[in-house]
């Protein structure tokens, strides 16, 4: 069974022209994170200070592994919580018709 955690990851007060050149490498990982639904949700706020991020993993060991693949991983710091649960709204789809 896998384990849902919360990552609060904090950015860098200023963005140094190294940090901006990281983020196109950085969106990919979360790109393919999501592709594989290691990662289930993804935010960014207004002032781009926090980034929250939903990930479903084994264990925290391995969180820690798919966080340490992040391209910015060294130049933020994080905090990890373990959720007890973790519910979304359901997905519509719309109906199908045969013709």
């Amino acid at each position: 069974m896998k384990e849902v955690f919360l990552v609060h990851i904090l950015l860098p007060d200023v963005f140094t022209l190294e940090f901006y050149e990281l983020i196109p490498r950085q969106r990919k990982v979360i790109n393919k994170m999501l592709e594989r639904r290691i990662i289930l949700n993804y935010s960014l706020d207004m002032e781009r200070k926090n980034v929250w991020a939903i990930f479903e993993v084994k264990n925290e060991d391995e969180l820690i592994r798919e966080l340490n693949t992040f391209p910015i991983i060294d130049e933020v710091s994080y905090q990890v919580h373990e959720l007890a649960f973790y519910n979304t709204a359901p997905v519509n789809l719309p109906d199908v018709i045969l013709n």
